[in-house]
């Protein structure tokens, strides 16, 4: 069975309080690789966007929504 790919997009969230977020959209994600796996390459992605400004490629995560179409419908 060959491996899933899906689109995901990951909202990088600053703060709540002053609603600073970032949505970033990944193409070809691989369904096989784990949230560790996912996490890893996120925190090596994202300081490497030249798409985001510094203080959200600069800023060190440690929460991330997923945010993702369910059954594909929405």
């Amino acid at each position: 069975m060959a491996p899933e790919e899906v689109t995901l997009t990951v909202r990088l969230i600053r703060s709540f309080e002053h609603r600073n977020f970032r949505p970033v959209v990944y193409h070809g994600v691989n369904l096989d690789q784990t949230v560790k796996e996912f996490m890893a390459f996120l925190k090596q992605d994202v300081p490497l966007r030249t798409s985001l400004p510094p203080p959200f490629r600069n800023y060190k995560y440690d929460k991330l929504k997923i945010i993702h179409q369910a059954h594909k419908s929405k």
